[in-house]
C-alpha cells in the first residue's frame, strides 16, 4: 500500500510540518508526511494542503483525496480546472468553531458598547459615558450556519441576543430563528441591525453583499465578515460607510490577502481590519481527524466532511 502522504500550507515553514505530523502520529502511525515538493510527492494519494497553487495539485497524478488544513474548500475547489475526480475533505474542529464565536462576539461588544468611541475620549483624558445601544433590540443577521455558524449563534443566544441564521435551505434550531432562500435573505437584509457572514465561497455567494444588500440595511448598519473576501464587493462597501448606511465593518477577510498597502480600507475610519485570524487551525485538536480520515483513506472508506462539489461545500 502507497502511505505517502503530501503536506503543503501556503506560509508556514518546515517546522510546521513537523509539529502536524507529531500530532497526527499520535492517532495513526503508517504513513510518511513529506512536503509537496518532495521527489516523493509524487506517490502519495493523499495530500494535506491549505492555499496550494492548481500547479501543484495538478503534478500530483496519483492524488485521489486532499483534505484541507481548514474550514474553508475555496482555496483548492475554486479552480476552473480542478480534477473533478479528487475527492476532497474539510476539517469540522470544535475548537474553531469557538475560536469563531469568540471573535465575532469581540467584534458586536466592540460595536454596541462603542469601543473606538472610549478610546477617543481616553486620547483627549474625557471621562463621560457614552450613549448605550440596547442589545435586547438589536437584530442579528448570521448569512451562513452551517457547523461554525450555529455554533456563533447558539453562543450570541445565550448571551442574549436576538439571532437569526440564514442559508440556503431551511434549519431546524432552538437557538436562532431560520430564514432560508431568496426572500429570506432579503428579509434579513432589510431587517437586521447587525448583518454576520460566515458563509463559504460558492459561484452564488461570490460578490453576494453588493451595493444592492448595502442600499438595503438599515442606516448605521454593523457588517461583519469572516466567511470570505470575495463575497464582498470592496467598492459598494466603501460607498455604503460613506453614505453612513453602515456605521463600522470588522473585517477579517479581503479581495486580495494579504490587504494591500495602498488599499483604501486602511485609511477608513469606519473599517477595522483583522489579518485573517478569526479562527485559526489549531493542530494540536484538529489531527486526531485528519490522521483518522487518513487511515479510512488507506482503508479504501470514506471519512466524514466530504465536500460536495456541485454546491462547493
Amino acid at each position: 500500500m502507497n502511505n505517502i502522504v503530501v503536506f503543503y500550507n501556503k506560509g508556514s515553514d518546515h517546522q510546521y510540518q513537523i509539529e502536524w505530523e507529531k500530532e497526527l502520529n499520535k492517532t495513526y502511525k503508517n504513513f510518511k508526511l513529506v512536503s509537496i515538493d518532495h521527489k516523493e510527492a509524487v506517490e502519495a494519494t493523499v495530500a494535506l494542503l491549505w492555499k496550494p497553487s492548481i500547479e501543484k495539485i495538478k503534478k500530483l497524478k496519483k492524488i485521489s483525496s486532499i483534505i484541507s488544513l481548514g474550514q474553508g474548500v475555496d482555496h483548492i475547489i475554486n479552480y476552473p480546472d480542478f480534477p473533478k475526480h479528487i475527492d476532497v475533505y474539510r476539517i469540522v474542529d470544535s475548537y474553531m468553531a469557538k475560536s469563531m464565536s469568540h471573535w465575532v462576539i469581540l467584534s458586536i461588544l466592540h460595536y454596541i458598547r462603542d469601543f473606538e468611541g472610549y478610546r477617543n475620549q481616553q486620547k483627549e483624558k474625557i471621562y463621560k459615558a457614552r450613549e448605550i445601544i440596547d442589545f435586547q433590540s438589536l437584530s442579528i443577521a448570521i448569512y451562513g450556519t452551517g457547523e461554525i455558524g450555529t455554533v456563533v449563534a447558539e453562543d450570541l443566544c445565550r448571551l442574549g441576543f436576538n439571532v437569526n441564521g440564514w442559508s440556503r435551505a431551511k434549519k431546524n434550531n432552538k437557538f436562532f430563528r431560520s430564514f432560508h432562500g431568496i426572500q429570506g435573505f432579503l428579509d434579513l437584509n432589510k431587517n437586521s441591525d447587525i448583518h454576520i457572514s460566515l458563509l463559504p465561497l460558492t459561484k452564488e455567494t461570490k460578490g453576494i453583499f453588493n451595493k444592492t444588500f448595502f442600499s438595503n440595511v438599515k442606516k448605521n448598519s454593523c457588517f461583519i465578515n469572516a466567511g470570505r473576501g470575495d463575497q464582498v464587493i470592496e467598492e459598494d462597501l466603501l460607498w455604503a460607510c460613506s453614505e453612513n448606511k453602515v456605521k463600522i465593518a470588522i473585517l477579517d477577510v479581503y479581495r486580495n490577502e494579504p490587504l494591500p498597502i495602498d488599499h483604501p480600507f486602511w485609511e477608513n475610519s469606519k473599517i477595522i481590519i483583522w489579518p485573517h485570524v478569526s479562527a485559526e487551525t489549531n493542530h494540536k485538536t484538529a489531527a486526531a481527524q485528519v490522521a483518522k480520515a487518513i487511515k479510512l483513506i488507506h482503508q479504501k472508506k470514506i471519512p466524514k466532511n466530504k465536500i460536495n462539489l456541485d454546491l462547493g461545500y
